[in-house]
């Protein structure tokens, strides 16, 4: 009988898809702790602040801008795109097209840009510094050029999301990047817009105040549980997706590594004497 080829095993000597799970599981438990220990009153909350307040504006770019892309793909105006120094942002918008895709986007578009990320934060070197230095441009343009009412809260908060990304792409293009798993601060980064958009789906429940929750179920009569209910579904699948990825690519990669060979050893024939 022919057998099944045998698991390869990651760095961890573990499964691959053991590993990756495991992985992915810590990424997660240290972007919950470095949300709570931002929240935190006193010296530890002061020293954590910094991370939770760009943690909350990474999420919150993401989410005004699926509104925002939806918008200008569509027959509607944008009239403001706006970050807000508190943590909070808006997009306000002349309707003139089908509103479910512009209202349905923004808490769908953080858990698909930190599956992306996190699937890109894994060695691939060069790969993976472009991907932020994209990030940074796309967040640096869309923050340029688009409509904006207040425009020096907004540019000043992406001119820090910006160069946050850029020193962590220089860092990992450096020889530091060598020595240090500078790629698990991306997986960080990539967690928590997962991880945010889930908290911030859950924290619609049951509020009864304006929400994308509250203004789909007015246009289309199904409840707003429904609506939290298809973003968790949809953030399920961003997850599911990235962990088959990720395993996938780290098959392939061990399976192309080259295995060491055992040194050849050659027998000496016996010497003779004529």
């Amino acid at each position: 009988m022919a057998r099944a080829p045998k698991e390869p095993t990651s760095t961890l000597n573990l499964p691959v898809s053991s590993a990756v799970a495991l992985e992915m599981m810590l990424a997660t438990l240290i972007s919950l702790l470095l949300v709570e220990l931002a929240r935190l009153a006193g010296p530890v909350g002061w020293v954590f602040a910094p991370v939770g307040i760009l943690i909350n504006w990474f999420a919150t770019f993401f989410h005004e801008f699926g509104h925002g892309f939806f918008v200008l793909i569509s027959d509607s105006t944008l009239v403001d795109f706006q970050l807000n120094w508190n943590g909070s942002g808006s997009v306000t918008y002349r309707v003139e097209s089908w509103r479910l895709p512009i209202s349905w986007a923004g808490y769908a578009t953080p858990p698909l840009v930190g599956a992306f990320l996190y699937w890109e934060a894994h060695g691939r070197g060069l790969e993976t510094q472009g991907t932020l230095v994209v990030v940074a441009m796309l967040i640096g343009g869309v923050t340029l050029w688009w409509p904006k009412e207040d425009p020096e809260a907004t540019i000043t908060i992406a001119a820090f999301l910006v160069v946050s990304l850029l020193i962590i792409a220089l860092l990992c293009a450096s020889t530091i990047g060598k020595r240090i798993p500078l790629d698990w601060i991306q997986r960080v980064i990539a967690v928590t817009l997962l991880v945010e958009g889930v908290r911030s789906v859950w924290y619609l429940l049951g509020l009864g105040e304006p929400s994308d929750a509250a203004t789909l179920e007015q246009l289309y009569g199904l409840p707003e549980f429904f609506w939290v209910l298809t973003w968790l579904i949809w953030t399920a699948a961003c997850v599911v997706v990235t962990y088959r990825l990720e395993v996938i690519d780290r098959r392939r990669k061990l399976l192309k590594r080259p295995r060491k060979r055992p040194a050849k050893t050659t027998q000496k024939s016996p010497e003779t004497k004529e």
